[in-house]
This record gives structure tokens, C-alpha cells and sequence, in this order.
């Protein structure tokens, strides 16, 4: 289990026993090695994910399974995070798209789009699928190991019900920044209950890996 998928689906199980449902999840990945580049989005949520966070709530579930399921959404996450840093993803090439039809002008000799091609493309753009997907609640990003988590932050993206944080992950511990901008009582973003609530999930998980992999229960190497 890669450290930083750990880290991805204890914050979406955190989420989902908080508010009790699913996540959209942006985490950026570097794309650095690319003239200009900057960032893509991971879109943590996978089919996988999701397995893993019902698999975790059923009271059916072992501890192999639990591991099991963690092992796949990890290995589905860092798929994810290697297509992303490698200029594979969408959200980059769906905003250039945006960009491309709101700003430029056809090309010389270049026919007018029709009025049917534009509605096509803003349909596209207006669907409510789209939309929902790109309303990350959980806005995540990884630092590099670094002894103080302080002038850094990642803001969450929607105003109800969502989180923006970021963390490192050092062979010892793991920091995290979270931040909200509401507090509704019952149904809005609470950062003290989800500080709380990760505190326990990295806890648990922490355990059903030792336990899985045959490692003592405590070890506070392991950690």
C-alpha cells in the first residue's frame, strides 16, 4: 500500500462517516516534467475506492478483507497518480477545451461553428454529471517531507460539506492542514469532528495493515 493512497482512503472513509456519502475527491499531481507544466487533478474516487469504504462499514467484513480491498483502491489510486503526472488526465484537457470554445475565434478559412455544435458543446459543459464530478468536496494535496506544516494551506473548493487539506508523510508521523468554511450544525463541513474522526479511521487502518502483514500491534516503528 503506497503511502500516499493510505492516506487518500482514510480521508474518503472519514469523509463518508461523517456525512454518509461519497466524496468527489481532487488530489493534484505534478506535472513538472513537462515545459510549463504545473498540476493535474487525480480524481481519487474510484469504483475501487468506494468498494474499499463499504467493505470497511460492513460489520460482515475481516480484517483480510478490509486489508484486501485497501490494496486494490491503492493500487487503482497510484494507476491514477502516474496517468495524471504523465499529462493523462482530464480535467487539464477539459479546461483547455472550455477555454479553447469561450476565447478563440475560428482560423482563417476555417468554417463558423454551427448553432447545433454549439449547443452540443454547451450541453456538454452544462451536464449535471460533469458538474457534480468537478464539485470536489475533498480538495487534497501532498507536500514534501518537511519538519513544519505552517505558511501552507489547500482550500476547499465547495461552501457545504467539504474539506481542503493538505499533508506530509514522514517515516514517523503524518501532518495534515484541514480547513472548512462553514460550520452548519448536522449537515455542514465541521473540521474539529473531521480532525477527530481521521484521527481514528489512520488508527484503525493502521492496525489492520500490521495485523494483515504479521507485524506486532503497536510498534511504534511502524507508524
Amino acid at each position: 500500500v503506497s503511502p500516499d493512497a493510505f492516506v487518500q482512503m482514510a480521508l474518503q472513509l472519514t469523509y463518508y462517516r461523517i456525512h454518509g456519502e461519497f466524496a468527489p475527491v481532487y488530489e493534484s499531481a505534478s506535472t513538472r516534467q513537462f515545459l510549463h507544466g504545473r498540476t493535474e487533478t487525480v480524481r481519487s474516487l474510484t469504483s475501487e475506492a468506494a468498494d474499499f469504504v463499504v467493505v470497511m462499514e460492513s460489520a460482515a467484513s475481516s480484517g483480510a478483507d478490509k486489508y484486501d480491498a485497501l490494496v486494490r483502491a491503492s493500487e487503482r489510486h497510484q494507476t491514477l497518480l502516474r496517468e495524471a503526472s504523465g499529462g493523462q488526465g482530464i480535467d487539464r484537457h477539459i479546461l483547455g477545451l472550455r477555454m479553447a470554445y469561450l476565447r478563440l475565434d475560428p482560423l482563417p478559412g476555417e468554417t463558423p461553428m454551427s448553432d447545433e455544435g454549439k449547443h452540443a458543446i454547451e450541453a456538454f459543459f452544462s451536464d449535471d454529471t460533469l458538474a457534480k464530478s468537478t464539485t470536489f468536496q475533498l480538495s487534497t494535496s501532498g507536500l514534501f517531507p518537511a519538519y513544519y506544516l505552517t505558511h501552507t494551506g489547500f482550500g476547499c473548493v465547495a461552501p457545504e460539506r467539504a474539506y481542503g487539506t493538505n499533508y506530509i508523510i514522514e517515516s514517523g508521523r503524518i501532518k495534515f492542514g484541514i480547513e472548512g468554511k462553514t460550520k452548519l450544525v448536522g449537515n455542514g463541513t465541521d473540521v474539529e469532528l473531521f480532525e477527530a474522526e481521521l484521527r481514528k479511521t489512520l488508527l484503525q487502518l493502521k492496525i489492520i495493515c500490521e495485523e494483515s502483514n504479521g507485524i506486532q500491534v503497536g510498534d511504534s516503528s511502524r507508524l
